[in-house]
């Protein structure tokens, strides 16, 4: 019978969890979350006073179905190249 020998380097299987990229998430889930309840209490104002902040309740719907044109998305992030 024929062994084979397993290295160490087999047999110290990491499971490598990269921590930033779940702080990263967890950051932006956050943040999403923040945005979307600010946006409903804007959607639940009387359309005279958002039109007194230049703010159509059109907007305010398209913003929150997450359309990048609406005025009130927030730019894309670009990758900052250093």
């Amino acid at each position: 019978m024929t062994t084979f020998d397993l290295g160490e380097h087999v047999l110290a299987t990491r499971h490598n969890t990269d921590a930033g990229f779940i702080r990263r998430l967890l950051r932006r889930w956050v943040e999403r979350r923040r945005e979307r309840a600010t946006l409903l209490g804007l959607s639940r104002m009387q359309p005279y006073l958002l039109a007194d902040m230049g703010i159509e309740p059109g907007e305010i719907l398209e913003a929150l179905d997450g359309k990048r044109s609406s005025p009130l998305s927030k730019p894309k992030r670009q990758a900052e190249h250093g």
